[in-house]
């Protein structure tokens, strides 16, 4: 068996029996306090950017750092543990008051900075200095980083998005706009585009921009068009984590054009999209048209785990830049899972195919520790293998030579810090170092509005 084959086995042997043997929770973060879903706190069925109020509120209980007495947060007024085994559990997890959609007031008196109803006033949009009609949803990030590589220091903003939401009964029309400022040659932000200024000038973006409609009597189906997120493995912030580069699959500017439906259901969670393509690349020989799935089982009290697959093909390589006939997939498993309150973990490894390469690899393993609320550290380790190249030299029967990350297997690791230190702001360290990059140290300032 070959080298590449046996570690793509070993490595989803061990992201399976992690998911089987071990107690677990659902969710980053929320995997924590016993919460499976997406749908209650974000208005994109597979969760990230846009809150929901219920979101908003959750955000200030359970994730800004307490100063002193606490009497509001989620631990501190939880009396029970959540009963049921769902996806779409949130509401039974704390008491809601339906008619006001806001966490119930808390057993103990709130304290000063506490509305009765239990989050802070300021955890509405823009520190609640705007009250957003029920129709209506409104959010931003704002992130500015600073990275430290190879003795050089660069600062420079990572993230000026702004996001919204209309719903008029069944009907959700959502979308973002943003800014960005990278390099002609940068993988990055371009393919998010909607100017099309060159060189190192200022571009309008957007990520995401869709029309929804909820079907069925729980609002469990949603039906979108438009630019969305694909619908693969865990989703997560780190764009720059290989899992996400590999398969193409980050919140960054690997989102398509297409059809997508989703179901929240008490036990499973899924969504399939019908890849047309990314209009904002051009020209259309660029584009990827195919399919994104993913399928995620709540397979027992706080145990989550997933399958995802993904096929597209082109006429060209936006990325490689090869100018021949590409089709390329990606399929693997994932799951997430808190064996102590305090601690969580995620799993994620994926097969790459491509024509003109042999079968690729990718994963990676992430645990996070919550020291205090509001206080994280963790650490991420990675590994990617896009494929040997199949391609032979000027003389028959001499191939090119495998390398890392082509051929053989590449590792990384992260060590990050988190510290959610006012409401609606946090500041995030992180240590990367990769085999064949220089070591990288990475501090992001980030306001959510």
């Amino acid at each position: 068996m070959r080298p590449l084959l046996r570690a793509l086995l070993a490595f989803s042997a061990f992201t399976l029996l992690s998911a089987i043997a071990t107690p677990a929770s659902a969710y980053t973060w929320m995997i924590r306090h016993g919460y499976g879903g997406c749908t209650t706190c974000h208005a994109d069925p597979s969760g990230g950017e846009l809150l929901t109020r219920y979101g908003r509120a959750q955000s200030d209980l359970l994730l800004r750092m307490r100063y002193g007495s606490d009497s509001v947060s989620a631990a501190a007024s939880q009396t029970e543990k959540p009963k049921d085994d769902s996806f779409d559990s949130f509401d039974d997890d704390f008491s809601v008051d339906e008619k006001a959609k806001k966490p119930a007031k808390p057993a103990t008196k709130p304290s000063a900075e506490s509305t009765e109803s239990g989050p802070s006033s300021s955890s509405g949009f823009l520190w609640g200095l705007f009250e957003q009609p029920d129709w209506l949803l409104l959010g931003g990030s704002l992130r500015a980083a600073a990275l430290l590589r190879g003795g050089q220091v660069r600062v420079f903003p990572m993230q000026d998005d702004f996001y919204g939401q209309l719903k008029l009964g069944p009907v959700r029309v959502a979308g973002s706009i943003g800014a960005a400022k990278v390099k002609a040659s940068s993988p990055h932000a371009r393919a998010a585009q909607v100017t099309t200024n060159q060189g190192n000038e200022i571009n309008l973006i957007s990520r995401t921009h869709w029309v929804g409609l909820d079907l069925g009597d729980r609002g469990d189906l949603l039906l979108r068009a438009g630019r969305m997120n694909l619908p693969f493995g865990i989703r997560m912030s780190e764009h720059l984590m290989w899992v996400r580069e590999g398969t193409r699959t980050d919140r960054e500017s690997d989102q398509q054009h297409g059809v997508a439906l989703a179901y929240s259901g008490m036990n499973v969670r899924a969504e399939v999209m019908a890849i047309a393509g990314n209009y904002q690349v051009n020209p259309d020989k660029y584009r990827e048209r195919g399919y994104s799935a993913t399928v995620e089982v709540l397979a027992a009290k706080s145990v989550a785990a997933g399958v995802s697959s993904l096929v597209t093909v082109a006429q060209a390589d936006r990325v490689s830049l090869e100018q021949a006939k590409t089709l390329r997939g990606a399929h693997g498993a994932f799951a997430r899972f808190a064996p102590t309150q305090p601690v969580v973990v995620l799993l994620e490894a994926d097969a790459l195919h491509a024509t003109r390469r042999d079968l690729g690899y990718v994963g990676f393993a992430q645990l996070d520790y919550e020291l205090v609320q509001g206080l994280h550290v963790g650490g991420t380790g990675e590994a990617l293998d896009i494929g040997y190249e199949k391609t032979a030299g000027s003389i028959a029967g001499i191939d090119t030579p495998r390398t890392v990350g082509v051929g053989k297997p590449r590792f990384g690791g992260w060590l990050t810090a988190d510290w959610f230190f006012l409401p609606h702001c946090d500041l995030r360290v992180d240590a990367i170092l990769r085999q064949e990059s220089a070591f990288s140290l990475l501090a992001q300032l980030h306001v959510f509005l």
